[in-house]
C-alpha cells in the first residue's frame, strides 16, 4: 500500500491546479480511522485484500489520502466532526472492480464512490461516514466510443471533459460535447449527479441513455437498449421494455455506473454568442420573465446562465481591489464600480447554433423582444462560422471571451474566483468556497425576491451576494456561492451561519435543492416530508434489497441502509 499518491492528470495545468487545491502536506493531518463497526485486525486484512486485488500501489493509507478528504472543510481542525477515510482503493477495470465489491462485502467495510472527486463546495471526495474506503473510479478512464454518425459518447467513471473534448479534436470528431464550467471533473460523475454544461444539451442526465452498472454483489447490469446484446440502438434511445431505472442511479448509492452514454451535438453551422445585460439589480424581474418566456417556446436551446456585478469582479480580481473597507462591498461603491466599468448589474448568456440564416433569424426575434420588454437592456451577438460549405464550426477559433463552455472548449477559467476574500500580502490564505443551491420556478418575481431575501444574511456573514444561475425551461438552479479564507476559523464560522441561513429561507418557500454537502445531506434530504417522507424510505427499502450490507455510499443524499440507519442526523 502507498502513502504517496501519484499524479492524478497527465496535463501539467491541471496537475498543478489540483495539488494547489488539495494541499498534499494538509495543515491538518489526517488520523488514522476505522470503518464503523469493522474490528482493526480484520480492517488490516481487508487492505491485503485489496492489494491483492487492484495493486500495492493503487491502495492509499495514512499520508496518502491528503487528495481524498474535502480541500474546503470547515471543520478540518475538528476530529469529531471532521470527514475522513480510512483508506483508498483505485481499481483499473470492471473487473477488479468486482472485486473490491467483494471484499468489502466479506469485511463489511463501507465504500464511498466518487470518479474524480471534484464535487468541490459539496465536500469533494469526503465520505459521508467516517473511515469509509474511497471507491476512487479515475483509473478508469476509457473513451470507449465517440460516435459521429448519431452524436454521442461512451466512456468510464475517469474520463474528464478535457479528455473528452481532446479526444474530439485529436480523433477529428465532428460533434460538439458539452463541458461543465471546470474541465478538470468527470463527465459521469457530473452527469450522475445532475450537472449542467452550457451548451444545446446542458443538461447532462437528461443526455444519457444506456448505462452500465454493478451492483453491490458484483452483478453487471445494463439498461435500455443497452441491456440487448448488439444492439444498434444501446446509445440513442431511452426506450425500455419494462421500467426505465436510469433515474435511480442519479444521486445514488444503489450501484456503481461503470459506463455511461451521453448524447452530443453536431458541429454547427454557425454559432452566435449572446449576452443580455441591465443596469439595475431590480431589473432581474423581466430579465428572468422574459428569458424564461423564450427558454419555452423555443426560441432558445442552449442554457441561458445569468450571472451578477460581483461575479463578474471576482474574475478580474479580489475585494481589495475595489473596496478599501471592512466587510462585503456595500451597495453604493458596486454603483460606482458599475458605472466606472460599464458593467451591467446583470447578465445573462446563451448561444444560438445552427444554419447561419437560422441562427440569425433567432437572434434578430431576441433583439426585438428584449427591446420591447426590457429596452434599457443591452445586448451583444457574436456570430461564427465557416466559409467552406458544410463544414462546421471550428470550436478552437472562437474566441474564448465568446466561446468556451458554450462550445465545449473546457477550461480551468473560473478557478481563480475563489480567491476574491485573501489579500494578496496574506500569503499563507487558502481560498476555499461553498455553494446553497435552490430549485426555484423560472419566475422573475420569485428569483428576484430570493436575491432580496438571501442578501442580507449573506452579508451578515460577511460575504457578497455572489448568485448566478441555470435558466432550464421552467425553473432554474440557482448557485449562491461564498468564499473564505480556510485559515480564518471566524470566516469558517460564519460560512456555517450563512449556510444554514439560507436553508431556513429555502424550506420556508418550499425550495429543494440541487445538491448538497456530505455534511447536510441529511438536512437537505428531510425536506422531501410528504406523508411522513416517503420518497426516503422507499428509496431505502430499494436500497437494502439491493445492497443488504449496506456498502455502497451509505447515507448519500441521506439515504441509509438498515445497518447505518443509526447515524442520521
Amino acid at each position: 500500500m502507498s502513502t504517496t499518491i501519484p499524479d492524478t492528470y497527465p496535463d501539467p495545468e491541471y496537475e498543478a491546479a489540483h495539488q494547489a487545491t488539495y494541499e498534499r502536506a494538509p495543515r491538518h493531518p489526517i488520523k488514522p480511522a476505522l470503518p464503523p463497526g469493522v474490528r482493526a485486525e480484520d480492517f488490516a486484512q481487508a487492505i491485503q485484500d485489496f492489494i491483492a486485488a487492484v495493486g500495492e500501489k493503487s491502495v492509499f493509507v495514512n499520508e496518502g489520502l491528503s487528495d481524498y478528504i474535502d480541500p474546503y472543510d470547515i471543520h478540518e481542525a475538528d476530529e469529531s466532526k471532521r470527514k475522513v477515510p480510512s483508506a483508498a482503493v483505485c481499481p483499473q477495470s470492471t473487473d477488479q472492480l468486482k472485486q473490491v465489491l467483494a471484499i468489502a462485502n466479506k469485511h463489511a467495510i463501507p465504500l464511498w464512490t466518487f470518479s474524480r472527486g471534484k464535487n468541490l463546495g459539496y465536500g469533494g471526495p469526503a465520505p459521508r461516514v467516517n473511515g469509509s474506503v474511497a471507491l476512487d473510479l479515475h483509473l478508469m478512464n476509457k473513451i470507449i466510443e465517440v460516435n459521429d454518425e448519431f452524436h454521442y459518447a461512451v466512456v468510464e467513471p475517469g474520463v474528464t471533459f478535457i479528455d473528452l473534448y481532446r479526444y474530439c479534436v485529436e480523433h477529428k470528431k465532428t460533434v460538439w460535447p458539452s463541458t461543465a464550467s471546470l474541465g478538470w471533473g468527470s463527465v459521469m460523475g457530473n452527469t450522475l449527479d445532475r450537472g449542467m454544461g452550457f451548451g444545446q444539451l446542458f443538461a447532462h442526465h437528461q443526455s444519457m441513455a444506456g448505462l452500465e452498472v454493478m451492483l453491490a454483489d458484483g452483478d453487471l447490469v445494463r439498461t435500455g437498449q443497452f441491456g440487448i446484446t448488439n444492439s444498434p440502438s444501446a446509445f440513442i434511445s431511452k426506450f425500455t421494455y419494462g421500467p426505465s431505472v436510469e433515474g435511480l442511479f442519479l444521486q445514488s448509492n444503489l450501484g456503481v455506473v461503470t459506463k455511461l452514454s451521453i448524447w452530443l451535438v453536431p458541429q454547427p453551422q454557425a454559432f452566435m454568442s449572446c449576452t443580455f445585460s441591465m443596469p439595475r439589480f431590480d431589473d432581474l424581474e423581466v430579465m428572468v420573465d422574459a428569458f424564461g418566456e423564450m427558454k419555452r417556446n423555443g426560441t432558445i436551446h442552449s442554457l441561458v446562465w445569468f450571472t451578477s456585478l460581483i461575479e463578474t469582479l471576482c474574475i478580474a480580481g479580489r475585494r481589495e481591489d475595489y473596496w478599501g473597507g471592512e466587510g462585503p462591498v456595500p451597495d453604493w461603491r458596486l454603483e460606482e464600480l458599475r458605472e466606472e466599468t460599464g458593467f451591467g448589474h446583470w447578465y445573462a448568456r446563451w448561444g444560438l447554433y445552427g444554419a447561419k440564416r437560422i441562427v440569425q433569424a433567432q437572434f434578430d426575434e431576441i433583439k426585438e423582444v428584449m427591446a420591447k420588454k426590457a429596452p434599457t437592456g443591452e445586448i451583444q451577438g457574436h456570430i461564427y462560422g465557416e466559409e467552406e460549405e458544410g463544414k462546421g464550426v471550428d470550436a478552437a477559433k472562437v474566441p474564448p471571451e465568446h466561446g468556451s463552455m458554450f462550445v465545449g472548449v473546457p477550461e480551468l477559467w473560473s478557478l481563480p474566483l475563489i480567491n476574491w476574500p485573501i489579500p494578496k500580502s496574506k500569503t499563507d490564505g487558502k481560498a476555499a468556497h461553498g455553494d446553497y443551491a435552490p430549485v426555484i420556478p423560472s419566475s422573475g418575481k420569485m428569483v428576484l425576491e430570493w436575491m432580496k431575501a438571501s442578501k442580507p444574511i449573506c452579508e451578515e456573514n460577511g460575504v457578497e451576494l455572489m448568485a448566478d444561475f441555470f435558466m432550464h425551461e421552467r425553473h432554474v438552479v440557482l448557485m449562491n456561492m461564498f468564499t473564505w479564507d480556510q485559515t480564518d476559523v471566524k470566516q469558517k464560522e460564519a460560512m456555517e451561519r450563512l449556510y444554514y441561513g439560507l436553508y431556513e429561507v429555502a424550506k420556508e418557500r418550499g425550495y429543494g435543492m440541487y445538491r448538497a454537502h456530505v455534511n447536510h445531506m441529511d438536512l437537505i434530504a428531510n425536506l422531501n416530508d410528504f406523508n411522513d417522507h416517503a420518497y426516503n424510505r422507499f428509496v431505502e427499502k430499494i436500497k437494502d434489497a439491493v445492497d443488504p450490507k449496506g456498502i455502497l455510499a451509505p447515507g448519500k443524499q441521506g439515504i441509509w441502509p438498515n445497518r447505518f440507519r443509526h447515524l442520521r442526523q
